[in-house]
């Protein structure tokens, strides 16, 4: 039996251990990652989020960066996926990604804010192993808001 003086105790207790609303919205990382493409040194910004998805579990925010020799990074989609997947301990066929260009990815010194491009990436693992080519969709802000929990946008 609870004694009466014990359940302001509880209460506070059941407080402290419910997870606060937002929690997952900080990224669980946010680094810049850098990878040798076939003749140029490539970096880009990323930050993996947590989310609430059974099947995707992650969301991997890439930002695009100025003065990046070569095309896009999106020219390298799988291959950037397997080095964030195998960084950061997760299969890239697990996750969401989302390539986010802005005026900074375009121009050295430009904001960060205001109109992006957002490109979400799934992969899938073919027969052999490999991730297979993405399957490619433009995600408006509200669905990013959502993917990392309103933490962007």
């Amino acid at each position: 039996m609870i004694r009466p003086l014990a359940y302001p105790l509880l209460f506070v207790l059941a407080a402290l251990l419910t997870p606060a609303p937002g929690l997952h919205a900080q990224p669980l990382t946010d680094t810049l990652l850098t990878w040798r493409s076939y003749s140029h040194d490539r970096e880009a910004r990323v930050r993996l989020y947590r989310c609430d998805d059974a099947d995707r579990p992650h969301t991997v925010v890439v930002d695009e960066r100025a003065g990046n020799p070569g095309g896009p990074v999106t020219d390298e989609a799988r291959y950037v996926a397997e080095v964030i997947g195998r960084a950061f301990g997760f299969d890239p066929a697990t996750a969401t990604f989302v390539f986010r260009f802005t005026a900074a990815g375009f121009a050295p010194g430009a904001s960060d804010e205001g109109k992006a491009l957002l490109l979400r990436a799934t992969f899938r693992r073919g027969t052999s192993g490999a991730l297979n080519a993405p399957s490619w969709r433009v995600l408006s802000r509200d669905a990013l808001a959502e993917l990392t929990d309103r933490a962007l946008y």
